[in-house]
This record gives structure tokens, C-alpha cells and sequence, in this order.
């Protein structure tokens, strides 16, 4: 998952939406390229759809992992694991559901604000942390501070992340491993009415102006 994420530079996030449209996600996800794609589960039908999204991606067989985010408990994490869950993110770092991911080999993305809680989510045995919300804590510039005397830190901003070349360039210069987007890819009103045109062309240029940020 690291070296996917790596090479991506990009966790595409998605939420709140129905399966009609997550199998539209998913199709257009994998045949523009994407591996990997974030489904938070925040919705009461979160269960059921993402229990169709495996299934769709099974049926199909698509070559695309699938991370389920917004998990707040251990009891989330095991659940959406044995539902098929590539990867479990979390806005916070919770030491029960990191000990259960890496007993169970699954990958964990938690959450974090300052550099302690990132240092402490890396010694809990966190490889990637989610840096979070990350334009309200300093942007790009907090990133290349916090990482002058820990070089070696692994983060993805998420929260505040656009498509912006410049924005993007600001967070991959400070030196990022790659970026979580969700409403600035797809906002709340064009996931209602979603076509698979229109989302493969939205990731097709996601693909596009990530690889032009990092060049």
C-alpha cells in the first residue's frame, strides 16, 4: 500500500454516496488508473455500500484497493476489515486500532495535527500519517518545518488540499508522500447526479496535474 500511495501521490476520497454511484467511483477509478481510492464511512448506510463496492470490484475484477476512512473505533476497523477492507484511515491515531492492523497485517493510515502525535502514530507502527485538518494547521509551510529536523516523516495532507498546481506543488516540495482530496475531486452536488464520462475524466486529470506537481 505504501509504495502504491508513493507512486499515486493521491488518495482520491469519496462519502455519502449511494452504490449506484460508488460502482460509478470504482469503474472509472481503475480504468483511468487509480490503485488505490478512500471510501469514508460516515453515512448510516456506509455498511451496505461498501459491501456492494467489494462486491462490484470482485465482479469485475478490477485492480483498485479500496481504504475505508472516518473509522473512529476498533470495533469499526474489524468490521470493515472482514468486509474486505484494503486499508483503514482514521482522523486520529488510536492505539487499539493500530495494534489490531498490524496484528492483522492491514494497512493503517491514522490520523494527526502536531509532530508529537505523528512521532507517537509512527512508534504505535504507523508508516504513512494523515496529516489533519491540514491547511488549518499550517499548510505546506508546517509540513516543511516539521519535517527540517525528522526528514524522514511519511504524511499526507488532507483537508484543504485543492488541484491547484500551485497548492499542490507547495505540499509536494515540502515534501509529502502524496495527498488526500475528496470534496475538491468530487463536490457533494456532482456525486449525486455522477456519469462514469465525467468521473473518468475528473481522474484522468487528477493523474495528470499530481504527476505535473511533482515534476
Amino acid at each position: 500500500m505504501y509504495e502504491i500511495l508513493k507512486r499515486q501521490g493521491v488518495l482520491p476520497l469519496i462519502t455519502q454516496i449511494d452504490s449506484h454511484i460508488a460502482k460509478i467511483v470504482l469503474q472509472a477509478a481503475a480504468d483511468s488508473g487509480i490503485k488505490a481510492i478512500e471510501y469514508a464511512a460516515r453515512s448510516e448506510d456506509s455498511k451496505r455500500v461498501f459491501e456492494e463496492m467489494i462486491a462490484f470490484k470482485q465482479e469485475n475484477k478490477l485492480d483498485i484497493k479500496i481504504c475505508v476512512g472516518s473509522i473512529l473505533s476498533v470495533e469499526q476497523a474489524k468490521l470493515y476489515h472482514s468486509l474486505g477492507a484494503d486499508c483503514i484511515v482514521c482522523p486520529h491515531t488510536d492505539s487499539d486500532i493500530g495494534a489490531y492492523c498490524i496484528e492483522n497485517k492491514v494497512y493503517w493510515i491514522p490520523g494527526a495535527a502536531t509532530l508529537n502525535e505523528v512521532l507517537n502514530a509512527n512508534k504505535l507502527g504507523a508508516d504513512i500519517v494523515k496529516l489533519f485538518p491540514a491547511d488549518e494547521i499550517g499548510g505546506a509551510s508546517y509540513v516543511k518545518a516539521i519535517r527540517a529536523p525528522f526528514p524522514n516523516l511519511k504524511l499526507m495532507p488532507t483537508g484543504g488540499v485543492t488541484l491547484d498546481l500551485e497548492n499542490l506543488r507547495k505540499w509536494f516540495s515540502a515534501g509529502v508522500i502524496c495527498v488526500g482530496v475528496g470534496s475538491h475531486l468530487f463536490s457533494k452536488k456532482e456525486l449525486v447526479t455522477l456519469t462514469y464520462d465525467t468521473a473518468l475524466s475528473k481522474f484522468k486529470n487528477l493523474i495528470a496535474v499530481i504527476e505535473e506537481a511533482r515534476n
